[in-house]
């Protein structure tokens, strides 16, 4: 790291984001990088100049105490993450087959066993979301699925929901991030998880999950779309990645309504990476401008674009993240109708 705090740039304010799941050591052939989807995503804000609460949990070991100084060092609080002792740390084993990234990932370590944060905890982020909200800023709960492989993480992640739901003085929007990792999935926990969803996050073959049918074509998979938008009353943002071809986004009627788009979707192009060195970590690159976007109520479509241009930086890097802060300078205040090439 090029110093000991992130730097931070003269972007709109924004609300607050809330991150909870894994964080683990994918580990490669030849190094051990900091990662887990949930982990990704919290250093990346910080990284745009946020402030996340990550809530997690690592083991009293090694590998924990060195996600613990890492994240301190980035600037990254760890008043959310909780250590246990007598549980190992997270690890997944990485390789890449044609070029896609292929997990195997130990059960029942630290992070399968996330508990709640204290109430000091949660009583100082809600202040936070109250005058976020006051300034008209949405706040924002952010999860995904592996962590939700485990009924005592399933009881967290509701009881955060609704925690946060309950205060009417809040305005908190749950990202839902549709990671799969079979074994570790289940489609019925969808279910669960899609009532309540804001903004939900999902790859093609996801979407296929979702929708409970073979989506054979675009026209197909749009049609899907405008289904569970019309299915979910909560659902205001449906974002769908295409890999190579780039993403697209489907919008209730509430949010066309009010201006932020049409009945289309908004589709964006995905720049081409150079250099290609691993695409681990791309999505979450990819949800992260989004949820900064979000947060900071920019428009839908550069804040897309600005999504998928830091994907494929992402996918220059040995890993998920970074440790450069200037890796991480995104102009969130450029002209929000014209984003430059280059």
């Amino acid at each position: 790291m090029t110093d000991s705090s992130i730097a931070r740039s003269q972007d709109p304010p924004a609300g607050v984001a809330i991150i909870v799941g894994e964080v683990l050591w994918d580990c490669f052939p030849d190094r051990q990088v900091l990662g887990g989807a949930p982990l990704n995503v919290a250093w990346n804000l910080a990284g745009f100049g946020l402030l996340p609460l990550f809530v997690s949990a690592v083991g009293d070991d090694d590998l924990g105490t060195e996600i613990l100084r890492r994240m301190r060092l980035w600037g990254l609080s760890t008043d959310g993450v909780a250590v246990l002792p007598g549980v190992s740390t997270g690890t997944v084993a990485v390789t890449l087959l044609n070029g896609e990234p292929q997990y195997e990932i130990v059960r029942g370590v630290a992070y399968d066993q996330i508990p709640v944060p204290n109430e000091s905890v949660l009583e100082s982020v809600k202040q936070r979301i109250r005058e976020a909200t006051q300034q008209g800023l949405p706040s924002l709960l952010y999860h995904g699925t592996l962590a939700y492989r485990s009924p005592s993480n399933r009881e967290t992640i509701h009881r955060l929901r609704d925690h946060f739901a309950d205060d009417e003085a809040t305005q908190l929007d749950v990202f839902f991030d549709i990671n799969v990792r079979k074994p570790h999935y289940d489609v019925a926990w969808l279910d669960d998880l899609m009532p309540g969803a804001g903004l939900v996050k999902l790859n093609e073959d996801e979407m296929s999950d979702l929708a409970g049918r073979k989506l054979s074509s675009s026209s197909d998979r749009r049609a899907a779309a405008r289904e569970l938008l019309d299915k979910y009353s909560n659902l205001k943002c449906l974002l769908v990645t295409l890999g190579a071809d780039g993403a697209e986004c489907h919008l209730s009627e509430s949010s066309q309504s009010s201006g932020v788009g049409d009945a289309k979707p908004i589709t964006v192009a995905a720049p081409e990476p150079d250099p290609l060195i691993d695409p681990v970590g791309a999505g979450d690159a990819f949800a992260s401008v989004v949820i900064a976007g979000h947060l900071r109520n920019l428009p839908v479509e550069p804040t897309l674009k600005r999504a998928t241009r830091f994907a494929s930086q992402v996918c220059g890097l040995p890993g998920a993240t970074s440790d450069e802060t200037s890796f991480y300078r995104i102009d969130f205040t450029e002209d929000p109708h014209r984003v430059p090439d280059d």
